[in-house]
């Protein structure tokens, strides 16, 4: 094999590694408690930023946030600051041909300017923050962001700045809180890695340990059924089914009552998929569209089509109960259990 060969096929794998590094970031964040109330202050501060680097004068206070967002900057002198800023406003070139020339008439790092660039345009021009900083090295390194973030809507990030908000989102480390109690109280049923970890330790207790974390004030009735009940069947959610149950209007606040309804049973329903048509984007809109993508957002959500292949699939799979008032007349399903809303009760038996 020729060296040329080997470098494409170093950086090809480098990129794959760099983005599902990303993926597994942004679902991570934006499945976190706290996530969405970091977002919103965020979003905020960074509107207001580039209300004041558009303006002309550039203020000596805008700067001044600017090098402390961007320490890289802080070489640079105000009026190479202004310049930079005003060459970048300019949009009679790509995003990437600014970037590259400003990086190329300043002694800041290609990276650096480009996330100058996403705070005075964050509309329409993505973040160069996080663990990106050390992988945008050339003008084609940023030219394959661009091309990456195009997509992020895909995995239910809204915009820029709620990309940046997640590529920078800390979470409180629940692991190293030594409270059980504590977590217990936090845990979210939309954090399923923290409801598998809380379930596994709280198995490990004694019944009257058990019974005391009874006691505590939960997030959810689900939560708490999922943490306390000895046992376990997991189950795949037909999303879109559910979402047009019973009406030709969708409304998502189904999937909160099903949610309800899953707590009632003694078997904990856990853990679970959800799987809606690929189609349900553009089906579903107005004021539940954010909400969607928060859902969308969770690594135990996806989209697929057909979803029903992909959800008989995960039910063999995984051997999951199938919830859902379709009864797959196309496939053979003998095998799987399907079972609707209504039929999820105290008394059900798996």
């Amino acid at each position: 094999m020729s060296k040329t060969y080997l470098w494409l096929k170093a950086v090809v794998e480098w990129r794959i590694v760099m983005i599902t590094d990303v993926l597994g970031r942004l679902k991570q964040s934006a499945s976190s408690q706290g996530f969405y109330t970091y977002y919103s202050k965020r979003k905020e501060h960074i509107e207001r930023l580039s209300s004041h680097l558009k303006k002309n004068p550039v203020s000596s206070a805008a700067i001044a946030k600017v090098r402390k967002r961007i320490p890289d900057l802080s070489s640079l002198s105000y009026e190479e600051m202004e310049f930079s800023i005003d060459i970048l406003r300019e949009r009679d070139k790509s995003p990437e041909e600014r970037v590259d020339y400003v990086s190329s008439l300043s002694e800041a790092s290609l990276a650096s300017i480009g996330h100058l660039l996403f705070l005075i345009d964050p509309r329409n021009n993505p973040p160069v923050t996080g663990p990106i900083i050390k992988e945008i090295k050339s003008v084609d390194d940023y030219k394959e962001w661009l091309s990456f973030c195009k997509s992020i809507g895909r995995h239910g990030i809204q915009n820029f700045v709620m990309l940046e908000a997640a590529l920078l989102y800390e979470r409180d480390d629940l692991a190293q809180k030594p409270d059980l109690a504590y977590r217990v109280g936090q845990a979210v049923y939309t954090n399923i890695t923290e409801l598998e970890l809380l379930r596994g330790a709280i198995s490990n207790l004694s019944r009257q340990e058990r019974r005391g974390l009874a006691n505590l004030k939960f997030t959810h009735p689900y939560v708490k059924t999922v943490l306390l009940s000895s046992h376990a069947r997991s189950v795949v959610v037909d999303g879109s089914n559910i979402v047009f149950s019973k009406s030709d209007h969708a409304d998502l606040n189904r999937i909160d009552d099903l949610f309800l309804r899953m707590s009632f049973c003694r078997i904990a329903l856990f853990p679970y998929r959800i799987v809606f048509d690929a189609n349900i984007r553009y089906t579903l809109g107005g004021f539940q569209q954010e909400s969607l993508n928060r859902l969308l957002s969770l690594p135990q959500v996806e989209t697929y089509s057909p979803a029903d292949d992909r959800i008989i699939f995960l039910a063999r799979e995984n051997n999951s109960v199938v919830v859902t008032y379709d009864r797959f007349l196309d496939h053979l399903v003998d095998d799987i259990k399907i079972v609707r809303p209504e039929d999820i009760h105290e008394s059900l038996r798996l």
